[in-house]
């Protein structure tokens, strides 16, 4: 497969590529707005080139981007990655001192921020002693919050760079794309950093699997703060296709909403299936544009599957399965409506095989494998 060992290429190369080659094309739909190809680039080089100009080579290589999803917020994720940084998603909704404890963990010297989540920013700054650059790409409109907390540099629209000042950068393959912090088992937050050569295999698998074009339309239903946001954004913008952010009202409608933008990849985690079908909403061949239904981060129930599937009757339903340590997905298993009703077992679908490049052993407490039907550990490596 091309490109994975580019000593270069960056999880960003993809749609940049894309923004040269499908300019007026959407890549983006957000607050019920349309964003082109070339939008999207320009809000994001300008982000770019502003943290170029005002950053030192002393700061540290992750940035963080706070915010729900909107264009302030993909465009910093962008441009972030555009400068040369890895990203560091961080969410309004968690409680202060925890996006505090993250953006003290992960070093941080810069964060982009939306101009609707400044209220629950400025509680994350009122804890954190060190300065911090903040850029906020679409407001002039501080409400004194500068004033209020002096220490720290605001950066606002008015102050952005212009997008054509970006200069394209180099980026180390095995620098990290991003770093996301999971709840860890001990309750405080545990930082996983994935390199951009991980996840641009991890796209170029996706890419070829599902024969992604300029036509497909994405679903986007993850938070940032989750590894499967990764795969919505930039395995879509590696061909050229948009994405689809349903707003927070349009969430708990989701069958309308697949239908109303013709959704053709859809993507969400199971329990948005199980809620779907508990409220009558997979009706057979209720969503012909779907080609590929597929589920992540929870078990897979195989009536929610087999639901789904008849609701989505032309796509293929699969059930993806991976830690995000193994970037977004490390096995797939598709749904067959003979195979896997034999296959499942109380009622759950498998996790299936190995994606290319990767292998698993399942292991006993002495690291030896265990015989087909045992209990065990699942060990995986690969590319």
């Amino acid at each position: 497969m091309t490109g994975i060992h580019e000593s270069s290429r960056a999880l960003c190369s993809g749609f940049l590529s894309s923004a040269e080659r499908f300019a007026e094309r959407p890549a983006l739909v957000v607050d019920n707005e349309t964003i082109s190809y070339a939008q999207l680039y320009g809000h994001a080089a300008s982000v770019a080139a502003t943290l170029q100009q005002n950053s030192s080579a002393s700061d540290s290589r992750l940035t963080g981007v706070f915010g729900h999803r909107s264009v302030a917020v993909f465009s910093g994720l962008l441009g972030v990655l555009m400068k040369g940084d890895g990203y560091v998603p961080l969410n309004p909704m968690f409680p202060s001192d925890r996006v505090q404890s993250m953006v003290s963990r992960a070093q941080l010297k810069w964060i982009v921020a939306e101009a609707g989540s400044l209220a629950a920013l400025e509680k994350v700054l009122e804890l954190h002693e060190n300065v911090l650059n903040i850029v906020i790409p679409d407001t002039d409109e501080l409400y004194g919050l500068d004033d209020r907390l002096p220490a720290h540099n605001f950066i606002t629209q008015r102050d952005l760079a212009p997008a054509g000042s970006w200069l394209k950068t180099a980026v180390d393959a095995n620098a990290p794309a991003y770093l996301l912090f999971t709840s860890g088992s001990t309750g405080q937050p545990k930082g996983v950093m994935v390199s951009h050569r991980n996840v641009t295999h991890f796209v170029d698998v996706m890419v070829e699997r599902y024969a992604i074009t300029e036509r497909d339309r994405f679903s986007q239903t993850f938070d940032l703060t989750f590894d499967l946001s990764a795969f919505d954004l930039f395995v879509a913008w590696e061909k050229g296709a948009c994405v689809c952010c349903p707003t927070q009202q349009e969430k708990l409608f989701p069958a309308k909403y697949i239908n109303s933008q013709q959704i053709s990849i859809w993507f969400s985690v199971p329990s948005t299936g199980v809620l779907m079908k508990k409220l009558r909403m997979l009706k057979p061949d209720k969503f012909p544009s779907i080609r590929y239904s597929l589920f992540c981060g929870e078990a897979l129930p195989l009536d929610v599957a087999e639901a789904f599937q008849q609701a989505a009757s032309s796509s293929i339903v699969e059930n993806l399965y991976g830690p995000t340590e193994l970037t977004i997905a490390c096995t797939v298993y598709t749904y067959d409506s003979e195979r896997t009703p034999l296959e499942a077992k109380h009622g759950i679908v498998p996790i299936g095989q190995a994606y290319p490049n990767m292998k698993m052993l399942i292991v006993d407490e002495e690291l030896k494998p265990v015989d087909p039907g045992q209990a065990g550990e699942l060990l995986m490596t690969g590319a």
